[in-house]
């Protein structure tokens, strides 16, 4: 089904805002999620929306954001975000990011205490909006193994590098560690539908294709093996390690609404004009596309696609027809609804 995008829009900040949340934090939050879902990364989307709304209830999340400042210089910040929503906290620390490096060409942001913040393209395509690269990483609970391991020990830690194309719509990339994000199998499981092969492994590290069997004891695996795992090592290091916060087996799963969570993030803004004029910068990016999308392609490929192209397209179509939405989600809203005397989503 598609939701039409002012209903979710209304829908999604009246249950925030039931919950205490401010009107223009629900607003950010919303804002966050629906991309996700217009951009068809469901996994970070609304389906996300209950669980944020129970730990923001049983106070594991702060309703109001209260961000300290702890360290600051005019290139770098470290902020505490005391527990606050991950969406409002890393949209602020994101937006001080760019300020820096409006002022010193370069804008360092660490964040501890925060949360889990949606999906990462969000916050560093802020800084490509602007003529300027975005590089965003954020840790997450333990969800792989280290290599030869059987225990979770670190996160599919998400990074995102956003550029600016000049003509088009910026280049982004936007990934998980692992061979695929956590919420993807949540949202398999939703849908009642196998994962594919190498998505992830059960308790006793045996490949599986049933998204209960990793869900339930079981791991991701991590991109690329070794390599992924190496990178996932580094942006925890960047992360929770950088900022003073919470690393590695630290951090308990969002769906444990006994304890908080402390995610980290890095938030990294680099203005090209303080490097190069921004005609040249762009003239290289178009020459630079043109290699790739020009290349001889491969039997069967009609079209070469550029990192983020996919999803760009996806949210144009989306925008016209309408938020896409699985049943078990739309049904799952209501209830949240009903539970706390908020007019209920339609279709």
């Amino acid at each position: 089904m598609n939701i039409n995008i002012e209903k979710i829009r209304h829908f999604s900040n009246q249950l925030l805002m039931k919950v205490d949340v401010p009107q223009d934090e629900a607003e950010i939050i919303t804002e966050v999620l629906l991309e996700a879902d217009l951009r068809e990364i469901h996994s970070h989307g609304f389906l996300r929306l209950p669980i944020y709304v129970e730990r923001i209830q049983k106070g594991l999340i702060t309703n109001k954001v209260n961000i300290n400042t702890e360290q600051e210089n005019p290139a770098l910040a470290l902020l505490d975000g005391n527990y606050g929503s991950g969406q409002v906290v890393a949209y602020k620390a994101m937006e001080k990011s760019i300020e820096k490096a409006e002022e010193s060409g370069i804008g360092l942001v660490a964040v501890k205490n925060s949360n889990h913040f949606g999906i990462t393209a969000y916050y560093s395509l802020m800084a490509a909006k602007q003529d300027k690269i975005g590089i965003v990483i954020s840790n997450v609970a333990p969800l792989m193994p280290a290599i030869g391991g059987a225990e979770k020990v670190i996160g599919n830690n998400p990074i995102s590098i956003a550029a600016p194309s000049g003509e088009g719509d910026p280049i982004v990339l936007d990934m998980a560690l692992s061979n695929t994000a956590f919420g993807k199998v949540l949202f398999a499981k939703e849908k009642n539908q196998p994962i594919p092969e190498g998505w992830g492994v059960d308790a006793k590290g045996v490949p599986t294709t049933n998204p209960d069997d990793v869900i339930n004891g079981g791991f991701l695996s991590p991109v690329g093996g070794p390599k992924g795992f190496g990178l996932a090592l580094m942006a925890e290091i960047l992360t929770g390690v950088l900022s003073g916060g919470h690393f590695s087996k630290m951090i308990p799963s969002m769906y444990d609404v006994n304890q908080k969570q402390s995610i980290s993030h890095f938030m990294l803004t680099i203005d090209i004009k303080q490097l190069i004029p921004l005609e040249i910068y762009y003239s290289s990016v178009k020459q630079l596309v043109s290699y790739i999308k020009d290349s001889k392609k491969a039997e069967g490929t009609d079209r070469i696609y550029l990192p983020g192209e996919i999803e760009f397209l996806k949210e144009k179509r989306n925008k016209e027809a309408g938020v896409p939405m699985e049943e078990k989600t739309f049904n799952s809203l209501n209830e949240l609804a009903r539970t706390l005397g908020v007019e209920g989503l339609t279709v």
